[in-house]
């Protein structure tokens, strides 16, 4: 009760506060990332502020609250002007309110005065390679920016595979712009990259790249249980003695194209079942079935 009681009355003076500024701007109000405990920010970020988005002259907590209700998208870059959530006043962006009553309020813990980023909860730095703000405590102390890849990476990726640009491409899965992607992205054996949950998803189903059709692990394990699995099963007793081995160059062949489809080297005996004057090869596909327990 007395949380909504401060609530009701913080609100009513905001009100009293804003109707100087209805002339220039409607809507002018808070928005709360926790409105129990009157913390103010939105659903992506906690921050003190909103922005005047360039594009249509509105108010919104952040770039991506003003993507999720209108048809095109706001470059956070162009934003010029920023209205405190105290105070109420339209001002020009800055990291504190420039109200005397707001006594250089800060807006957020980090500030961005290119990306014109605010965020008070998270490690966040700008690398100015990619020219963006990205997640983590700074180049040099948790990631690097591979000039070849143009992207940063985790120092634990100082190996890795180098793809020119690879960053600069759609998850091959949901299509989203991996770049700019706000989401956590896996890097595949291969170099090819997509979103960890679109990762997750998809090896439930599937164990090669969805680009190149490269392993995206170690299958020996898994090829073992199927041999296995095979060798426990009987030849019907009418097809008894009637098999014939691979020849060695057609076998080599067929090595150097599964080499290529799932980037490993199976080298084992293989049996033909000859059926009167017609050959059937069965060619089984291991898939991996049931729960994600095999992650590579």
């Amino acid at each position: 009760m007395h949380s909504r009681w401060m609530a009701t009355q913080k609100d009513s003076h905001l009100k009293v506060t804003a109707s100087s500024n209805k002339e220039e701007f409607s809507g002018l109000s808070p928005s709360y990332r926790d409105s129990l405990n009157l913390t103010f920010g939105c659903k992506h970020y906690k921050r003190n502020c909103k922005l005047i988005a360039a594009c249509c002259n509105k108010l919104y907590t952040c770039r991506l609250c003003h993507n999720d209700v209108v048809n095109h998208i706001m470059d956070r870059k162009d934003t010029t002007k920023m209205m405190c959530m105290n105070c109420l006043k339209i001002q020009p962006i800055g990291p504190t309110c420039s109200t005397a009553s707001c006594n250089n309020l800060s807006m957020a813990r980090y500030y961005c005065r290119i990306c014109k980023l605010f965020d008070d909860e998270r490690e966040i730095y700008h690398c100015p390679y990619c020219n963006l703000c990205r997640v983590g405590k700074g180049l040099g102390i948790d990631y690097f920016h591979c000039m070849i890849c143009n992207a940063c990476m985790s120092r634990s990726l100082t190996v890795h595979i180098c793809r020119e640009k690879c960053f600069e491409d759609n998850c091959p899965i949901c299509h989203e712009y991996i770049f700019t992607s706000n989401s956590p992205v896996k890097a595949l054996p291969c170099g090819h990259l997509m979103h960890s949950e679109c990762f997750q998803d998809y090896t439930c189903i599937h164990y090669t790249c969805p680009i190149c059709s490269k392993s995206l692990g170690d299958m020996q394990v898994y090829f073992e249980m199927l041999d296995a699995f095979l060798a426990e099963e009987q030849i019907p007793e009418e097809y008894s003695g009637k098999t014939q081995l691979m020849h060695r160059k057609f076998w080599q062949l067929l090595a150097r194209i599964f080499r290529s489809y799932c980037a490993m080297i199976v080298k084992r005996e293989e049996v033909l079942l000859s059926i009167g004057s017609i050959t059937s090869v069965l060619i089984v596909v291991p898939t991996i079935r049931g729960s994600c327990d095999w992650n590579p």
